[in-house]
């Protein structure tokens, strides 16, 4: 069980190191092949590397309860070891997605009509929605013109009266120091 650098007959075999690491497997292996992977784990930094997740895989799923796991689904605990993408992996798959779907639609719209026809309707779209939003806002200041100016004064006035209290506390403990 040599690596490809080494001299001898054979490459690593990963096979032979899951089965030296699984205990119930490692009795297959006779003693010869047994020294000669431990030989090979010696010398071979990847394979050994290879061993050890191996060996704390096999750790953590004898770690696990599994009486009480109701269904045939996968435990929960084996599920939350699996690894997953990373943070900026989702998010280049989430931006390829978007750009896909993006794509498949303007080309579902470029079948049907005009790109200018279908720039138009875009920016239609956007102008109704702009527009619409003035008239609701500008409804409700229409509506509430009158209160909101009223709650303005008040607060205002509210405004003054704290900043009164405050300046004459500070001179009433200015004057008792």
């Amino acid at each position: 069980m040599n690596h490809p650098g080494e001299a001898g007959p054979r490459s690593c075999d990963p096979e032979k190191v899951f089965e030296l690491a699984d205990r119930e497997a490692a009795e297959s292996l006779d003693a010869g092949e047994e020294r000669e992977v431990r030989d090979h784990l010696a010398r071979c930094g990847e394979c050994r590397e290879l061993y050890e997740r191996e060996l704390d895989l096999n750790a953590f799923l004898g770690s696990l309860d599994f009486s009480r796991a109701g269904s045939r689904s996968v435990h929960r605990g084996v599920a939350m070891a699996l690894p997953t993408r990373s943070a900026g992996g989702r998010i280049i798959w989430g931006l390829l997605g978007a750009v896909l779907l993006v794509t498949a639609l303007a080309s579902l719209e470029f079948e049907a009509t005009q790109p200018v026809m279908l720039a138009m309707g875009i920016l239609g779209a956007f102008w109704a929605l702009i527009s619409s939003s003035v008239e609701v806002v500008t409804a409700i200041v229409d509506a509430a013109g009158l209160t909101i100016l009223l709650l303005l004064v008040l607060g205002g006035l509210a405004d003054v009266l704290i900043a009164l209290a405050v300046v004459l506390s500070r001179r009433r403990r200015a004057q008792e120091a």
